[in-house]
């Protein structure tokens, strides 16, 4: 701690990457002293917005306001902190000195499936195009506050906690009571939910979680067609629900609609971009993928997938063979999920948080192994080395490229 506290000095510290990395980065940086000033971030959809109290600037703003003597920037961006360093030293701002990424002060960033169980059963995702499934079940918040004391005195820059990964977090019966703990902690709660259920979720927000996504794939029934099982006129209805009990009972909370663009959805953009304005969300997006990358392994090696996942490819905008072709292009630049771990609702440890097979599980419980072998194990991973060597690890980073979506037309993206 304090080689940064000496490196930042008086500077004013800036966070690159105004999404998830970035509020955990604000959150672990003010908790160790340091407190940030504002955010960079080259998404469209972010322009003019503020997160957490602080402003977000263009990088092309940034960079005309300040100077690496006056200004330290933390890179906290997902899957563009190499892209990101190379700008920055462009710029005149040296690695090391002027900017560092948030990822070199912790081991990761933690995705805990909570629950084990979800209402959907989607084609683009596991939970409906793989045969095999792992066992189904809740953490129970006994064991979450066991963990969370492990992350911590392991891991002191983690600052959020995700709370789910291919489960529903809001079936989960203890779902209020995890989010204070994580609060009471010192760190954020981030949730994502299809919202396609008739349970009342009042309790959720009024635990104020800090991160609520909202997942989407179109509007009426080209939403029903791949949030498979899901009733499009009751996910409208929770998502105004959501938009009132957060005016209500918890105004700092930020909301994402992620929206996922397919060939039949993209004239929906429009009609979603005035329901975020409305319900004061934020909308994203990216390119519809195909999950989980197990499938994507299957295709390389010439082998068949599941009814589901070849209804999906179909519905693609941005298809499979092209995504390869510029993932493979990338396969020398870094994996975005190994600085992610995936702790299953039993305490398991799979081995990535984007495959699935349930026979890729490197231990058998969390809280047997620190978090240094974890890393370690995974850095030596054969399977990891073959997801790399591929360029599998740069797929889903091709699909949220936002610079391809402009280039792609793939979406009518309007100022108003």
């Amino acid at each position: 701690m304090d080689d940064i506290l000496k490196l930042i000095d008086s500077r004013k510290c800036f966070i690159w990457g105004a999404r998830h990395d970035g509020y955990a980065a604000k959150i672990s940086m003010e908790r160790h002293g340091i407190k940030p000033v504002g955010y960079i971030d080259s998404s469209m959809a972010l322009k003019g917005c503020s997160a957490f109290g602080l402003q977000i600037q263009m990088p092309e703003d940034f960079f005309l306001e300040n100077t690496p003597k006056g200004s330290f920037i933390l890179i906290a961006s997902g899957f563009f902190t190499d892209e990101i360093s190379k700008l920055c030293e462009k710029k005149g701002w040296k690695n090391g000195r002027d900017f560092i990424a948030y990822r070199s002060l912790r081991y990761f960033n933690y995705q805990i499936d909570i629950s084990g169980k979800c209402n959907l059963k989607c084609i683009s995702c596991p939970r409906g195009n793989w045969i095999e499934h792992r066992k189904t079940g809740f953490m129970s918040l006994k064991l979450y506050k066991h963990l969370l004391k492990k992350i911590l005195n392991e891991d002191p820059w983690v600052g959020i906690i995700t709370l789910y990964n291919w489960g529903e977090p809001i079936l989960h019966p203890e779902l209020p009571e995890i989010i204070h703990v994580t609060h009471n902690n010192g760190l954020l709660a981030a949730i994502s939910s299809n919202l396609a259920f008739k349970k009342d979720f009042k309790a959720v927000i009024e635990a104020k979680p800090d991160w609520f996504r909202i997942s989407n794939s179109g509007w009426g029934t080209n939403y029903e067609i791949t949030h498979t099982g899901a009733k499009w006129d009751v996910f409208l209805e929770n998502c105004y629900k959501l938009s009132n009990y957060v005016q209500k009972y918890s105004p700092t909370t930020i909301v994402e609609l992620f929206f996922h663009i397919y060939s039949h959805n993209r004239g929906d953009f429009i009609k979603l971009q005035k329901l975020c304005r409305k319900l004061g969300f934020i909308l994203r997006y990216r390119h519809a993928a195909l999950a989980p990358l197990d499938n994507i392994d299957r295709i390389l090696q010439g082998k068949s997938i599941s009814n589901q996942a070849e209804q999906t490819r179909n519905l693609q905008f941005l298809k499979v063979e092209e995504v390869m072709k510029i993932a493979l292009r990338q396969r020398k630049r870094p994996c975005y999920y190994m600085d992610h771990l995936w702790i299953d609702w039993d305490l398991s440890v799979p081995q990535c948080m984007e495959w699935y097979d349930p026979s890729l599980k490197l231990f058998d419980n969390v809280l047997n192994v620190s978090l240094e072998k974890i890393k370690k194990t995974r850095l030596n991973s054969p399977h990891c080395k073959y997801c790399m060597e591929k360029g599998i690890h740069r797929i889903y980073c091709v699909y949220g490229d936002e610079k391809l979506i402009l280039k792609k037309s793939s979406i009518p993206i309007t100022k108003e």
